[in-house]
């Protein structure tokens, strides 16, 4: 015997509905979808890579920092935690003191920044 039209042997692996009161089976259009989450994310990572940038910034100028005061002057062992000045002479040479600008009388100076040396050793500007 012949089965009838539209009749499948499991209704439940059909691809489409087996009656004609069952949903519309539509394909989804996905471009809204793809277009919204590719810009998000693109606009995730574009965040991130410049917070990136700046933080590498940042690093560069620690380091260039670290290397200024290390090649400085210093008559003394400075002492982590502690707070030490930057000067430059006339002759350009530059070093390290305890002693804050405002401390000083009318010694003549280049006043180039205050430092803090960290516990890695890093010498962080304040």
């Amino acid at each position: 015997m012949k089965k009838p039209d539209r009749v499948a042997n499991k209704k439940s692996t059909m691809p489409y509905g087996d009656s004609v009161s069952a949903p519309a089976i539509t394909e989804v259009d996905t471009t809204g979808y793809r277009e919204l989450k590719s810009k998000e994310a693109s606009a995730k990572l574009r965040s991130r890579y410049e917070e990136l940038q700046e933080e590498f910034r940042q690093l560069v100028a620690t380091s260039e920092d670290t290397q200024r005061m290390y090649d400085a002057s210093v008559s003394f062992v400075p002492i982590i935690g502690q707070t030490y000045h930057l000067y430059r002479r006339k002759n350009g040479d530059e070093w390290v003191s305890m002693i804050a600008p405002e401390e000083f009388g009318n010694y003549y100076h280049e006043y180039l920044g205050s430092y803090r040396l960290a516990t890695d050793s890093v010498w962080v500007r304040i």
